[in-house]
């Protein structure tokens, strides 16, 4: 008798059958978050600018991505994570 081999994504949907991790903090810090350049593209436009994002990564194995905040300089970026207290991990102990 053979033995059937298993479907990768058995109900069909990607997002469903994806595996979940479980929250495994790699240290005392809940979120990491990192400043730097990306691009951003307007609706229904194919012109891309540089902006400045500040990303918050929750700190997990692997880090996943959670919120990000566009702004246009790098002093916008700065003066908005002083203002909410956020740190980056470089500056951490």
């Amino acid at each position: 008798m053979k033995k059937k081999k298993k479907e990768k994504y058995p109900t069909g949907n990607i997002i469903k059958d994806f595996p979940s991790y479980p929250d495994n903090y790699k240290d005392h810090r809940k979120f990491i978050y990192t400043i730097g350049k990306s691009k951003e593209r307007k609706l229904n436009s194919n012109v891309w600018k540089e902006v400045w994002s500040v990303v918050e990564w929750r700190n997990v194995i692997p880090p996943r991505v959670v919120n990000l905040w566009s702004f246009p300089t790098k002093e916008d970026a700065e003066n908005f994570m002083k203002k909410n207290d956020l740190v980056i991990p470089s500056k951490q102990n």
